[in-house]
């Protein structure tokens, strides 16, 4: 013959068996949402039947969704599942809109893992290589003749304040235009400094440029040192063109001298 189920349980005993605190328990009885259901008036001890077991098991498992305890309790109030389906569509929501922000940390967290080993195998001034690129965008100042490169830094630091680049999404890779002549004369002389957007900005296509998509002819070098050799791109643009745009992008190789840092310098066919 079976045992009979208990037709009471303690408090302490509901709290162990549906793995709450008796804490929890008492502020769910005073804020409406589930109360004992006797209550020794000599003792003041409260007690649960067995029936109220999976109501807390239900609110367990909406809180377990984000779900407020007062939208739980006017949920479970109401006795009605469709009362639930509402706030079920949202939490779905929430969810994904969550799942799309964490896919783009993992994404931004795999771009830096590439960025600072991207120089890693070869470092050689004096060797060109070609790669395709797809269009980037950037958020750019002015750069002007003899001025010191912390000037730059100032003035870029100031258009990313403006209240029109507030919600924009940054990647920490700054960069150079430069001026081809100068280039081929072993100077470092930039146009424009910028910073890397990790999107297409949803702004005003005035306040951002866009580097556009193409193959690009590249060398690396420490180029604040003005230490390449301009006389392999004589030889390649030897009766050729002289391209329109070139740009230095710098890769951190340490997080205490920049001065020494390497860069791609990337001309675009």
């Amino acid at each position: 013959m079976q045992n009979q189920v208990k037709k009471y349980y303690t408090i302490g005993e509901t709290a162990a068996l549906l793995g709450v605190t008796t804490q929890t328990l008492r502020y769910y009885d005073k804020i409406g949402l589930l109360s004992p259901a006797y209550c020794d008036e000599n003792t003041g001890y409260r007690y649960y039947v067995y029936k109220q077991f999976h109501y807390i098991d239900r609110i367990k498992y909406l809180q377990g969704f984000g779900m407020q305890l007062k939208d739980i309790k006017e949920i479970i109030h109401s006795g009605r599942v469709d009362c639930l389906l509402p706030y079920l569509e949202q939490k779905k929501q929430e969810a994904m809109a969550e799942l799309e922000e964490l896919k783009s940390k993992i994404s931004d967290i795999e771009w830096y893992m590439d960025y600072f080993t991207y120089l890693d195998k070869d470092k050689n001034s004096d060797y060109l290589y070609k790669i395709q690129l797809e269009e980037r965008y950037i958020v750019k100042c002015p750069c002007y003749p003899g001025e010191p490169l912390h000037n730059m830094e100032i003035r870029l630091a100031g258009v990313k304040s403006r209240k029109e680049y507030a919600d924009l999404h940054y990647r920490r890779l700054y960069g150079y235009k430069l001026n081809v002549e100068s280039l081929m004369k072993q100077k470092f002389n930039p146009t424009d400094y910028f910073i890397y957007l990790s999107e297409k900005p949803d702004i005003d296509e005035s306040l951002y440029d866009c580097l556009p998509a193409g193959e690009y002819l590249c060398f690396r070098t420490q180029a604040l040192n003005e230490n390449w050799d301009p006389d392999i791109l004589t030889d390649y643009f030897k009766n050729k063109e002289l391209p329109n745009l070139v740009l230095a992008l710098e890769f951190e190789d340490n997080f205490v001298d920049w001065s020494q840092a390497w860069y791609e310098m990337q001309i675009l066919l």
